[in-house]
């Protein structure tokens, strides 16, 4: 089986999307040819995979393009430009390639004029879609959207519709991406879910008094699409003695506003750290997001062994009652009932930590390498 991976990203360069390719590289290499055309690579790679860099400075241009639209202009949305400047050499790349000889793509991002030129060369291949992200269309009926989510377009943009009637498998990490695909009308049975995994040797729990200082945790962009502003007004209104929030993440410039007074409610922002040190000190993990695939930061604080209040839209795998809390997004009510009860039963962070970490160990990055090409033998059979 020859394969290639196309992603707009650096491949085994850690906090991105080509962080948590390499398992799957690592497994595919075992008895399979493997070509990754990507951004850029981690160097030190070249010696045992075959990869091509697509995009010349490929990093630096994405980068711009990034920090532009979270800084600056909001109503810029980089992710199209990203993939037309991406598919434009890629597409150049190709053409060096004998796309007869290659059996499967997987792709980590939507591609329209590749795969049609894919599928013209060789009919038989088969594409493979990576869906990290739920689509907008899952957050329609959710309260003041048009506030939360001002800038976005909650109908997805043709070039991804365009894409859709090339792929043979979508990749879902959640029960809530799988979701917003079928309301995008994917079939169900074209939808394979399989959740991320986590470094367990990385992130581990620690020792720590849980008599002392209530101490919680939340760590990511620190955005409206993470319920940033719910998260702080439960904390506000809870105000509670001996207590402090550990916020982790770039603060976006639209939630600054809920960020007054952090030292009257023991609220410290930290921008970014290594939270592999970090996290463990916490004794939980509250996450009350608006829209994800399955967030990476959720499986981290799991192998910490922290509780978890989140909610579905996280795409957390946490099981309600067991590892944490599941709560409706939007609801200040019940993101303060749980860390409430997490505060007065100090017992129980133990008991679900515990099972937290048990859980974490069940979905490691091997784990999730081997899920995958389980689905690659299925695919091409």
């Amino acid at each position: 089986m020859k394969t290639l991976f196309i992603l707009n990203s650096d491949f085994g360069v850690e906090g991105t999307v080509g962080s948590r390719i390499l398992p799957l590289a690592k497994e595919l290499l075992k008895n399979k040819e493997l070509i990754i055309l990507c951004r850029n690579f981690k160097e030190e790679l070249t010696n045992k995979y075959n990869i091509k860099k697509v995009v010349p400075f490929g990093s630096i241009i994405m980068k711009i393009l990034y920090g532009i639209t979270i800084f600056s202009f909001q109503k810029f949305k980089s992710n199209k430009i990203k993939n037309k400047i991406f598919e434009f050499f890629l597409i150049r790349k190709l053409k060096k390639i004998d796309l007869s000889q290659i059996d499967m793509i997987h792709s980590w991002d939507f591609l329209p004029r590749t795969y049609e030129i894919l599928k013209n060369k060789n009919p038989k291949i088969k594409i493979i879609q990576d869906v990290a992200m739920a689509f907008l269309n899952i957050i329609k009926n959710i309260k003041d959207k048009e506030k939360l989510f001002k800038y976005d377009r909650l109908e997805s943009p043709n070039y991804l519709k365009d894409a859709f009637r090339y792929i043979d498998i979508f990749v879902a990490p959640s029960e809530f991406v799988k979701k917003s695909l079928i309301n995008e009308g994917i079939e169900e049975n074209k939808i394979v879910i399989v959740p991320f995994g986590v470094d367990i040797n990385k992130f581990k729990p620690i020792n720590k008094d849980l008599n002392g200082k209530f101490k919680v945790a939340f760590s990511g962009n620190v955005n409206n699409r993470k319920g940033i502003p719910y998260l702080i007004e439960a904390w506000k209104e809870l105000n509670l003695e001996n207590a402090e929030l550990n916020i982790y993440g770039r603060i976006y410039p639209e939630v600054r506003k809920y960020l007054k007074n952090t030292k009257k409610y023991n609220i410290n922002l930290y921008g970014f750290i290594d939270l592999t040190q970090e996290l463990p000190k916490n004794h939980v993990y509250v996450f009350p997001s608006l829209l994800e695939g399955s967030a990476k930061s959720i499986y981290e604080a799991l192998a910490c062994g922290l509780p978890v209040i989140t909610t579905f839209n996280s795409g957390s795998i946490i099981r309600d009652d067991e590892e944490g809390f599941i709560v409706p997004i939007q609801n200040t009510g019940a993101l303060k009932e749980k860390i409430l009860f997490f505060y007065n039963n100090r017992n129980k962070i133990k008991e679900f930590g515990e099972r937290a970490r048990r859980l974490a160990e069940e979905y490691t990055w091997k784990r999730y390498g081997k899920e995958v090409n389980k689905l690659y033998r299925l695919v091409l059979k």
